[in-house]
C-alpha cells in the first residue's frame, strides 16, 4: 500500500536497555537467588547474596517498566502504518496491553487474561512468519499453549484428568526442546568458530549441572521456563547450546535483532506464568520477525538508529526517507518490492523507493 509514514520498533537503545535488564533479574533473581539456597555453608555470604538479589530485584522492576514502554512503541506506531499488516501488529499490541491493564484492575478474569494472551502470541508468528525459519518460533509458541491449556483448561473445579495435564506438559516439554534444537535455522545457515566453541561450552556446562544437580536444575527450569524437566537432562543441553550457537552467531554476523528476540523469547518462558513474562515472550517473536528479515534480505541495521517496523513482513511502505547516517549526513535509502508485495534483490516496481 502507498503511503508515506514511517513506523518503527523501539529504538534500539531502549531494547538493548530491556534485554540487559532481562538478562540481569533472569540470572541474578530468578536463577541466582533460587539456585544458591540449595548450596550447604552459604550462610557466611548472606549480605553479598542479599546484596545481588537486589540489584536483580531492581533489573526486574526496571525491565518491568521497559517492557511496557517497548510494547506502547510498538502499539502507537504500529497503528498509524498504511499497511495492513502494520495495523495488525499494532492491533494486536495494542490488545495485549488491555487484556494486561484489565486483567490487573480485576476486569477481567484471569483465566480470559491466560486465553487471550496465547492467542495474541499466535497471531504474533502469523504475522512475522518468514517461512521454515520462523519454525523455531512457532515451536515455542506451541509450547506456550500446550502449557498454557494444562492449567488454563482446568477452570476452577479441576476439569482436566491428571493424564490429561501430564500429556499436555510432556507435550509443552517436546515442543520447546524443538524450539531449541532447531533455532541455528534462525540463523539462516550462516556459522562462527566462536559461537560453535560457546554452544559447545553452553551443551557440556548444562550437560554437567543437569548430571550433578538434575532435580535442583529442574526445579529451576520450572521456575524460570515453564516446564517440569521432566525429559531427560541431555536434550536441555544440546537445546541451550543451540540457542547460545544462534544468539552468538546473530551478533556475529551484525542481526542483533535475532539475538534480542532469543533472550527475550527464553526470559518469557512458555504457558502463563505471569503477563510480564508473556509480554517479553511477544517482543521476542516481534524482534525474531525482523531478525529473519535481516537473514532473508541479508541487510544489517546501524546499531544507533532506529529499526522500522515496515521491516517486518509486508510492512514496506512506499516512499523516500532521509536517514541520518551520523556525523551530521544524510542519505537516502531504497529498498525495492515486488507488485505482490514481496520484498527483496531483482523484484522491483519502477520509480518506486521504500523508506527504511
Amino acid at each position: 500500500m502507498v503511503g508515506s509514514d514511517r513506523t518503527r520498533l523501539p529504538d534500539s537503545t531502549l531494547t538493548s536497555a530491556l534485554t540487559l535488564a532481562v538478562a540481569g533479574e533472569f540470572i541474578l533473581l530468578r536463577t541466582g537467588t533460587r539456585a544458591l539456597i540449595h548450596i550447604p555453608g552459604l550462610g557466611r555470604l548472606e549480605d553479598p547474596i542479599r546484596a545481588l538479589a537486589e540489584v536483580g530485584r531492581f533489573a526486574y522492576y526496571l525491565a518491568v517498566v521497559l517492557v511496557l514502554a517497548c510494547l506502547v512503541a510498538i502499539g502507537v506506531t504500529a497503528l498509524r502504518s498504511t499497511a495492513p499488516t502494520g495495523r495488525a501488529v499494532g492491533i494486536v499490541v495494542v490488545t495485549y496491553l488491555s487484556i494486561w491493564l484489565t486483567g490487573r484492575l480485576g476486569i477481567v478474569s484471569p483465566g480470559v487474561v491466560g486465553w487471550v494472551s496465547l492467542g495474541v502470541l499466535v497471531a504474533a508468528v502469523a504475522l512475522t512468519w518468514r517461512g521454515y525459519r520462523s519454525v523455531p518460533i512457532a515451536l515455542f509458541v506451541l509450547s506456550s499453549l500446550a502449557a498454557g491449556s494444562s492449567v488454563l483448561a482446568q477452570g476452577d473445579g479441576g476439569g482436566l484428568s491428571g493424564s490429561t495435564v501430564d500429556t499436555l506438559v510432556v507435550t509443552a516439554e517436546v515442543f520447546l526442546l524443538l524450539a531449541g534444537l532447531t533455532s541455528p535455522l534462525l540463523a539462516g545457515g550462516e556459522r562462527s568458530r566462536p559461537a560453535l566453541i560457546a554452544g559447545a561450552v553452553a551443551t557440556v556446562v548444562s550437560a554437567g549441572a543437569f548430571t550433578a544437580a538434575g532435580s535442583t536444575v529442574s526445579i529451576i527450569v520450572l521456575w524460570n521456563v515453564g516446564v517440569p524437566g521432566w525429559l531427560p537432562g541431555i536434550f536441555y543441553a544440546l537445546a541451550i547450546g543451540s540457542l547460545t550457537f544462534s544468539a552468538w552467531v546473530a551478533v556475529a554476523k551484525g542481526k542483533a535483532p535475532l539475538a534480542i528476540g532469543v533472550v527475550l523469547l527464553v526470559a518469557g518462558g512458555v504457558g502463563v506464568m505471569s503477563t510480564y513474562q508473556t509480554a517479553l515472550s511477544l517482543l521476542g517473536v516481534l524482534w525474531l520477525g525482523e531478525g529473519l528479515r535481516l537473514v532473508s534480505e541479508d541487510q544489517t541495521p546501524d546499531v544507533g538508529r532506529t529499526v522500522p517496523v515496515e521491516s517486518l513482513p509486508e510492512f514496506e511502505t512506499v516512499g523516500t526517507a532521509n536517514v541520518s547516517t551520523g556525523g551530521g549526513q544524510e542519505e537516502t535509502q531504497r529498498r525495492t518490492r515486488s507488485v505482490a508485495g514481496g520484498s527483496g534483490p531483482g523484484r522491483t516496481r519502477p520509480g518506486t523507493r521504500v523508506s527504511g
